[in-house]
C-alpha cells in the first residue's frame, strides 16, 4: 500500500469515527463518574511497580528510581516499537549505530550493543547474545503491541538481578489472558515502506487454565539517510558512496503465556533480518546482511508454602543466533560471522511476608551459558589474494551461581528501608558480591526524600575473553566492569493533581573493558580507563480536572555530566529535556504531543570535527479508543512534524558527515477487538 493512498483511508477512517463518536456522544450523559473511576485506576497502575524489588511496591514509596510507561500511555504516544517509548523516559537516551542497532543510553553511559543495560521480558532476561553481550541487536525495535507496560529502573540492579543491570533494567510487560479477553487484530502502516500486522487471543476457562498467544510481523524499508562518505570514497578507491544507509529489515515476533493449576509456561520468538545502517570497514554497500534468531521459554510455578511464604520456581532454555555478512566494498571484500549461543538454568525464589510491613525475598539461581558453532570468514579480492581466517572465538562454556537477599521494612508508616545484596560466582572470572541499600521518608505529608547505595557489575562477553581477531584478541584475564552509585531524590506533591520529582546520581565506573595497545602492535580487551557520571533528574506531571479531565502536562529534564578518563565523555549530550501534553477532546478521542530536545554533543579526544549539533522534534498523535461498540481503536502519528534534521554521532573521524535521522514521516495503525 503506497503512502498516498494509506493517507486517503486514514483520513476518511478518522473522519467517519468523527461522526460516528459525536452521533454517540449526544445520547450519551452523566459520564463523569464512571471516567474519573477510570482514570483513578489508570494512575493506580502507574503507581505500582514490580521490577525495583521483584514484588509490587508502590512507586512513589521505593528507593530506586523508576519509570513506568502503561498500555495507556503507550496508545496516547502512538509508539510503533520499544524505542519509541524509552526515549521520554528521563535519563535515557537513543542514538543511531554504524550497523544499525539502536544505542541506549543511561545516565550518560552507553555502548554499541547497550551492554551495560539489563533488559528483561516478564522478568526474564535477554542478554542472550554472549559473544557481543548486549540486547539491543534484536530487541531496541520490539513491537509494541502486545506490551501491557514497559518498567525501567534506572541505577544500579546487580543486588537482585546480577550481571549486567549496570546502569538500569528496562523490563518489557506483555498482555496476559485477561488483558486480550478475546481477539484482537491491528494493521499499520508508515513512512518508509513501514508494515507492522498483529495477531492475539487469549482467552481464561473455567478450570483455571488460561492462554494468552501473540504474533506480529514487522517490515520496513529503512529510513534512507544520505551517505555521502565511507572509507573507500575518501581514499579515491571505487566506492558506493555517495549513496543512502541500507538498513531495511523484517521480523517475526511470537509470544505466549501458558497457566494451569499454578503452572505457567511462557516464552517468547524473534526472527531479524535486516541490512546495515552503514556496515564493516566503515563502507556502504547494498549487499549487507544481518540475521538473528532469539528463542526462549520457561517454565514456572508459584507454591504457597504458608499463608505468608510463598516460593517460586523456574527452568528455562534460552537460544540465539546470528548470521551477519559485511560486504566492504566494490570489489566484494566480505566478512561473515556465524555462532550459536545457549543458556539453560533455573531459579528458586522465596518471598516471606514477615509482617504486613516487612517483606524479605532471598533465591538462589543457576546458569549454564554455552557458546558453539563458531564460524568466521575473511574474503579479500582487491589485492588480488583470497584470505580465510576464524575471527570469531574458541567454543565455550561458563557457568555461574547467584544467591540473592532483599529485606523491605517499613519501619515507621512514613519511612520505607530497603536492604539487599547478591553474590554471583562464574567459572572462568571468579566471584562479585554487590550491595543495594537505602530508605524512602515521607518526612511530611506528600513530601519525601530517598536516598540510596548500591554496586553493580557488568560480566565480560565471551567475544572480550577469547576473540581469535588478529586485530583485537581476547582476554581471558579480564575482570568485570564495576560501578558504584549513589543516589539521593525529593518527592513532592504540593496539590493533588500536581507530581514533581528530582534525583541527584553519582557513579563511578571502574575497570572498564576497553581495547588495549599489546607488543604486536595490535590491540587485547583489558580492563583501561574509568568513568564518572553525574546529573540531576527533574520530573513532573499535572492531570487536569473539570472540563479538561483526562488531559495532563508531563515533563522530564536531564542535566548530565559525564566524564571518561577526567575528559568530556563523548555522545552524551549535557541537557536532554521532554515535555507530553495529552488533550483528552472525550471520553473517545484525545491528541497527543511530545517535544525532545537533545543538546549539542562532544567529540571523542583527537577528533577535531566541531560538536554534532543541538535538535528539537515535535512529534503529533491523534487517538481513538473504543469506537463503533467500543471494538476498535485507530492512532495516527506524525513524528518530526517540523521537518527538521536532526544528527547521530558519526565516531570514525576520517568521515566528515554525522548520521542523518528521519525528517517528517508518519505511521498509522487500526485496532480491531472481537
Amino acid at each position: 500500500m503506497n503512502n498516498s493512498i494509506f493517507h486517503k483511508i486514514t483520513s476518511g477512517l478518522i473522519i467517519f469515527f468523527s461522526l460516528e463518536t459525536f452521533a454517540q456522544a449526544v445520547n450519551v450523559s452523566n459520564s463523569d463518574i464512571s471516567l474519573e473511576d477510570e482514570l483513578k485506576f489508570l494512575a493506580a497502575e502507574r503507581h505500582v511497580v514490580l521490577t525495583a524489588s521483584k514484588h509490587n511496591e508502590d512507586a512513589l514509596k521505593t528507593i530506586a528510581t523508576t519509570s513506568v510507561i502503561t498500555q495507556a500511555d503507550i496508545l496516547q504516544m502512538g509508539a510503533r516499537n520499544l524505542i519509541d517509548v524509552l526515549k521520554l523516559v528521563p535519563g535515557v537516551g537513543i542514538t543511531q549505530s554504524f550497523l544499525g542497532v539502536n544505542q541506549i543510553e543511561i545516565r550518560g553511559v552507553t555502548g554499541i550493543a547497550s551492554e551495560k543495560v539489563l533488559m528483561m521480558l516478564n522478568g526474564h532476561p535477554l542478554d542472550h547474545n554472549l559473544q557481543n553481550a548486549g540486547s539491543t541487536w534484536l530487541f531496541d525495535d520490539t513491537p509494541i503491541s502486545n506490551v501491557k507496560r514497559v518498567e525501567v529502573v534506572r541505577g544500579p540492579a546487580s543486588a537482585l538481578y546480577g550481571a549486567n543491570a549496570f546502569m538500569g533494567v528496562i523490563n518489557i510487560i506483555t498482555k496476559d489472558a485477561k488483558d486480550i479477553n478475546g481477539y484482537e487484530v491491528s494493521v499499520g502502516n508508515g513512512s518508509f515502506g513501514a508494515q507492522q500486522y498483529n495477531g492475539a487471543w487469549g482467552k481464561q476457562f473455567a478450570n483455571t487454565a488460561e492462554a494468552a498467544l501473540n504474533f506480529n510481523y514487522t517490515s520496513t524499508d529503512g529510513i534512507n539517510s544520505p551517505i555521502p562518505q565511507d572509507s573507500y570514497s575518501v581514499q579515491n578507491l571505487p566506492s558506493y558512496a555517495p549513496g543512502t544507509s541500507q538498513l531495511h529489515q523484517g521480523r517475526y515476533d511470537g509470544q505466549w503465556k501458558l497457566g494451569y493449576k499454578g503452572f505457567n509456561f511462557d516464552g517468547s520468538f524473534v526472527n531479524k533480518q535486516s541490512g546495515a545502517f552503514f556496515g564493516g570497514g566503515p563502507t556502504l554497500s547494498n549487499s549487507n546482511s544481518q540475521n538473528y534468531t532469539d528463542f526462549f521459554g520457561r517454565l514456572s510455578r508459584t507454591w504457597e508454602i504458608a499463608d505468608k511464604f510463598i516460593v517460586t520456581t523456574q527452568i528455562f532454555r534460552d537460544y540465539f543466533s546470528f548470521d551477519n555478512t559485511f560486504i566492504t566494498s566494490t570489489q566484494q571484500q566480505y566478512q561473515r560471522t556465524i555462532t550459536e549461543d545457549t543458556r539453560t538454568g533455573g531459579e528458586i525464589q522465596g518471598d516471606y511476608l514477615v509482617t504486613e510491613n516487612q517483606h524479605i525475598t532471598t533465591g538462589y539461581s543457576y546458569n549454564q551459558d554455552t557458546q558453539g558453532g563458531n564460524q568466521a570468514e575473511l574474503d579479500s579480492t582487491y589485492q588480488g589474494q583470497v584470505i580465510n581466517k576464524d575471527l570469531l572465538t574458541f567454543d565455550r562454556t561458563r557457568k555461574r551461581h547467584g544467591v540473592y537477599v532483599q529485606d523491605v521494612w517499613d519501619a515507621l508508616p512514613n519511612m520505607r528501608i530497603s536492604v539487599g545484596g547478591r553474590y554471583d560466582y562464574f567459572s572462568d572470572f571468579g566471584g562479585t558480591f554487590n550491595p543495594r541499600m537505602g530508605y524512602n521518608w515521607e518526612f511530611i505529608k506528600n513530601y519525601s526524600i530517598k536516598s540510596s547505595y548500591g554496586t553493580a557489575y557488568r560480566a565480560p562477553a565471551f567475544g572480550e575473553m577469547d576473540s581469535k581477531n588478529v586485530f583485537l584478541t581476547g582476554n581471558p584475564s579480564i575482570l568485570p566492569e564495576i560501578a558504584t552509585t549513589f543516589e539521593a531524590g525529593l518527592i513532592g506533591k504540593p496539590i493533588v493533581p500536581l507530581e514533581l520529582q528530582a534525583t541527584y546520581y553519582h557513579s563511578n565506573i571502574q575497570q572498564i573493558i576497553t581495547g588495549v595497545a599489546n607488543a604486536s602492535g595490535g590491540q587485547q580487551y583489558g580492563n583501561n580507563g574509568s568513568m564518572l557520571s553525574e546529573g540531576v533528574e527533574m520530573e513532573g506531571r499535572y492531570d487536569f480536572s473539570g472540563a479538561l479531565l483526562g488531559s495532563f502536562i508531563s515533563s522530564n529534564v536531564v542535566y548530565q555530566h559525564a566524564q571518561l578518563d577526567y575528559e568530556q565523555a563523548p555522545d552524551v549530550p549535557r541537557i536532554r529535556a521532554n515535555v507530553m501534553m495529552n488533550w483528552a477532546y472525550d471520553r473517545q478521542w484525545s491528541a497527543y504531543a511530545h517535544v525532545l530536545f537533545k543538546d549539542s554533543t562532544y567529540r571523542a579526544i583527537g577528533d577535531s570535527r566541531s560538536n554534532v549539533p543541538a535538535f528539537t522534534t515535535l512529534d503529533l498523535s491523534l487517538l481513538g479508543k473504543q469506537l463503533i461498540k467500543k471494538n476498535i481503536d485507530v492512532s495516527f502519528t506524525i513524528y518530526n512534524l517540523l521537518d527538521t534534521a536532526p544528527y547521530d554521532a558519526n565516531t570514525f573521524t576520517f568521515l566528515q558527515t554525522d548520521y542523518q535521522m528521519p525528517g517528517r514521516s508518519f505511521f498509522g495503525r487500526i485496532n480491531l477487538k472481537f
